[in-house]
């Protein structure tokens, strides 16, 4: 069967050179691909009448030999309207196409109130995402779950990951700086993060700062907590007309609500001064947080201090950005006893809080019985 040679350029609309474009002839298998310079030589079979030119991001060229051997090609942008786009981590999507599940809340929508945690912010906001907290230590964890229990032993939790630090921890960002929270809740999470984001991930992105405004920003509450209700548990004079006739208690000659006792008014305090701005292509914002924060029992609640700067210097006509993000967090934290409110709801109230016996001083003048699992609450929150 005869053949010809036909050979080329294939350039753009501003006249540079197209590689690796594909050159076919209509309606056969014939083809061949533009080296790097746009050149290309194909094998034209007789009868042959149309070359179709096309590479992505140009329009597909259809041209008609008409027994020429040498055709030059210029090929046209292709200009489309992009819908909305989400980045998955393997690709891009338009938002109408991804089949992950992908939750986003905003700073606005965020929990208000007294919130010393970034898991409270989010807490009601996800379906599927539960966020609780058992007990009322300031210093205990939130426990969260976004995809049920996948794991036994190992931490359950969702992987979270703050400005693109992976397996960051929630403490060492402040709340205030949150500027959005992106919940990824389904198993395809792995395939960005492998087996860390089997049970989920938490996407954190921090606040920036514009280039061309410079703002000062401060926000602070003080809150305070009581406990609304204790357990049941007998009065000395309860217990005196109850147990003490049954010659199964002692009579120690006082009258001590042990809950009142072991608990205060826990006194909140927030503090955050922020400050933003940039010129040019540099944009800042740097932020300071102080909490102090009281639990309802004694002696438990936590100071806090953070600071965090974030950095972004944009180069070569916005082609290249570069991002510091810094972040220091200092807290120290009074835990208490966990068991305290155990020996309050059991301890004789017929007892003193403090002694001035010496058979019964025996931890720093608080009175004490020397029995088997049997401690002074009071004592255990004051001397730890």
């Amino acid at each position: 069967m005869a053949q010809s040679t036909v050979s080329g350029t294939v350039t753009g609309e501003d006249g540079s050179p197209v590689g690796g474009a594909t050159v076919l002839v209509k309606g056969t298998s014939a083809g061949a691909y533009t080296d790097q310079e746009g050149k290309f030589s194909v094998s034209v079979p007789d009868g042959a009448t149309m070359l179709v030119v096309s590479f992505y991001g140009f329009e597909t060229a259809e041209i008609e030999i008409g027994g020429q051997s040498n055709i030059d090609v210029q090929l046209s942008s292709s200009i489309t309207t992009l819908d909305e786009v989400v980045v998955t981590g393997y690709g891009t999507q338009r938002a109408k196409e991804v089949t992950s599940a992908i939750a986003s809340v905003k700073a606005e929508d965020f929990n208000g109130g007294n919130v010393n945690d970034v898991a409270q912010l989010l807490q009601g906001k996800v379906a599927g995402l539960t966020i609780a907290r058992p007990g009322g230590d300031p210093n205990g964890g939130f426990n969260i779950r976004l995809r049920g229990l996948s794991t036994v032993g190992a931490n359950s939790g969702p992987l979270v990951v703050i400005d693109g630090v992976i397996g960051a921890d929630l403490n060492s960002v402040d709340p205030n700086d949150i500027e959005s929270v992106d919940v990824l809740k389904d198993g395809s999470a792995a395939a960005i993060y492998g087996t860390r984001g089997s049970s989920g991930v938490l996407l954190i992105t921090t606040k920036t700062g514009t280039a061309g405004r410079t703002t000062i920003n401060y926000n602070g509450y003080i809150t305070a907590e009581e406990a609304g209700k204790f357990v049941d548990v007998m009065t000395a004079d309860e217990y005196r007309s109850t147990v003490l006739p049954t010659g199964n208690g002692t009579d120690l000659g006082s009258d001590t609500d042990w809950f009142e006792e072991t608990t205060q008014t826990g006194f909140t305090q927030v503090h955050n001064l922020a400050l933003s701005g940039g010129t040019g292509q540099t944009s800042f914002r740097a932020s300071v947080n102080y909490r102090d924060a009281q639990g309802i029992a004694l002696n438990t609640g936590f100071n806090q201090l953070n600071g965090r700067i974030n950095i972004t210097q944009r180069a070569i006509n916005d082609k290249l950005s570069i991002t510091i993000n810094l972040a220091s967090t200092t807290r120290d934290s009074d835990r208490g006893f966990n068991e305290a409110f155990r020996y309050a709801t059991i301890y004789n109230p017929t007892a003193p809080v403090r002694s001035g016996e010496s058979e019964f001083d025996i931890y720093d003048g608080y009175f004490q019985q020397v029995l088997f699992d049997y401690y002074n609450p009071v004592s255990f929150l004051v001397l730890k």
